[in-house]
């Protein structure tokens, strides 16, 4: 059959024109909404952490060491200013921090470890008199703390040293009175305060 037998009339063509440019136009718009929907599916950022909160480390008693040791190297190396906002702990990390609480009147003070110590049956913590004043221990002498340890980027500057200058000093200069006088911050300490079976110092 000759192709011209059905030739197309012109508003047939113009129909024709029209069904094609739909189908483009379809075919355009699918492959834009694939592409989108792929957008959509990216993986969100991850959030960052939260910051660690300080956690509470000990309850105990709390005394002062200021005159006896003033000017004398601590167990860092440094050399003890008892005006400084300092303190001796046994185990904490030499150069870290510490937020020491008064129980008996909720006043806080935050201290740096510089030294070791006490060597006092029942004590956690020996505060500078500077830090000692500030939360009102110096005429106590001894008061329930909490210690809780704060977070900071010095706290792993200094190493750990031996706080063995301190512990003989205070052998040297005498008796149990003595001692007695050196980590009450002069004023010496109930007979109850030396027994054993305390259970404060206990860690959490």
């Amino acid at each position: 059959m000759p192709e011209d037998a059905f030739p197309l009339t012109s508003s047939q063509g113009l129909l024709f024109l029209r069904v094609v440019a739909g189908l483009t136009l379809s075919l355009m718009v699918g492959g834009c909404a694939v592409s989108t929907g792929r957008r959509r599916t990216s993986p969100l950022p991850a959030t960052a952490p939260s910051p660690a909160r300080p956690r509470v480390l000990q309850l105990g008693r709390a005394s002062w060491y200021g005159p006896g040791f003033h000017g004398q190297p601590t167990a860092s190396g440094e050399i003890y200013n008892q005006y400084d906002l300092t303190a001796a702990h046994p185990t904490l990390p030499l150069g870290s921090r510490a937020v020491v609480t008064n129980l008996d009147n909720g006043k806080s003070v935050e201290v740096r470890i510089n030294d070791r110590g006490p060597f006092v049956n029942g004590r956690v913590i020996d505060l500078s008199h500077a830090a000692a004043r500030s939360i009102g221990l110096t005429r106590p002498g001894t008061a329930p703390v909490r210690v809780t340890a704060v977070p900071h980027p010095s706290s792993s500057g200094i190493r750990h040293r031996p706080g063995r200058r301190r512990r003989n000093l205070a052998k040297k200069k005498g008796s149990e009175s003595r001692e007695r006088q050196v980590h009450s911050g002069g004023i010496p300490l109930a007979p109850e305060e030396l027994g054993k079976g305390r259970n404060e110092g206990a860690i959490f």
